[in-house]
């Protein structure tokens, strides 16, 4: 985690327009925010989606009572590493990532560009949690995709999370030069936000970590809605503005309920 020297643009008091921040459980500017960056030598290009995965673990187990925990459960800095030991360099769903890790399945939907799905390479089965049931992982998370997270629908998603605490993975898509459509996972710790008149939500901006920034940071991006999306708006960014137009297309939200309060079976 990078302390409050490093975040960029960051504003911690009063917003334009009455704005204020949402935080998930555990988390400030300064503290409790994970952002694992990828190696530099291309080994693993293609583990964003495993990052999200360990950075939303790494949190959320962070955040449960120690004696409820599994016994021998990697922690901490051991989470990355047990992805990283346990799943071939290739693209993926950190939905699935996540599963993996509770209940030991992972069945990935191959994209549409033909691309090979990450593949577990070890005897590992994650399943930290498989006693608990599919009930247990189901209720830990709030997803949407397509339609699911166009703008109004993903700001009230943003908002009603962050109100709990929780913390989030977001898809995003933008095109290169080349003129092909990339994917990416980002793990958003907060939000910016006004209320409307109607009292709905409006997110002025949101709080990433991102694995290919190639340093330990928390981006304060601010956001826009155009043509029904919520958007990037941060043509000065020195990383994202060269990029342009990026939109979220698929977000996951994870509680921080503890493990006690969640169904078992």
């Amino acid at each position: 985690m990078k302390k409050s020297a490093a975040i960029l643009g960051l504003l911690l008091t009063a917003y334009p327009g009455g704005a204020a921040t949402l935080w998930s459980a555990g988390v400030t500017a300064e503290q409790g925010w994970y952002d694992i960056d990828k190696a530099g030598n291309g080994t693993e290009s293609g583990l964003c989606w495993a990052i999200c995965a360990s950075n939303l673990i790494t949190w959320w187990q962070n955040n449960q009572p120690a004696n409820e925990l599994p016994a021998g459960v990697p922690m901490g800095g051991e989470v990355w590493q047990t992805y990283r030991n346990s799943f071939t360099n290739e693209r993926s769903d950190p939905d699935e990532g996540l599963r993996w890790w509770f209940t030991g399945k992972y069945a990935p939907t191959a994209p549409a560009t033909g691309e090979q799905c990450a593949a577990v390479t070890t005897d590992k089965t994650g399943a930290y949690y498989a006693d608990k049931g599919e009930s247990f992982f189901k209720s830990i998370l709030s997803r949407g995709r397509g339609a699911q997270a166009a703008a109004p629908l993903l700001q009230q998603a943003f908002y009603e999370g962050f109100c709990r605490g929780d913390s989030f993975w977001i898809g995003v898509g933008y095109y290169r030069r080349n003129g092909l459509r990339y994917t990416h996972s980002l793990s958003v710790w907060g939000i910016d936000y006004e209320l409307n008149e109607d009292k709905s939500p409006h997110i002025t901006a949101i709080y990433i970590t991102d694995s290919d920034d190639k340093c330990r940071y928390l981006h304060r991006i601010p956001m826009k809605v155009q043509d029904g999306w919520l958007k990037f708006d941060c043509p000065q960014h020195p990383m994202y503005g060269r990029i342009g137009d990026i939109t979220i297309t698929t977000y996951t939200g994870m509680s921080k309920c503890p493990l006690h309060d969640l169904p078992r079976h």
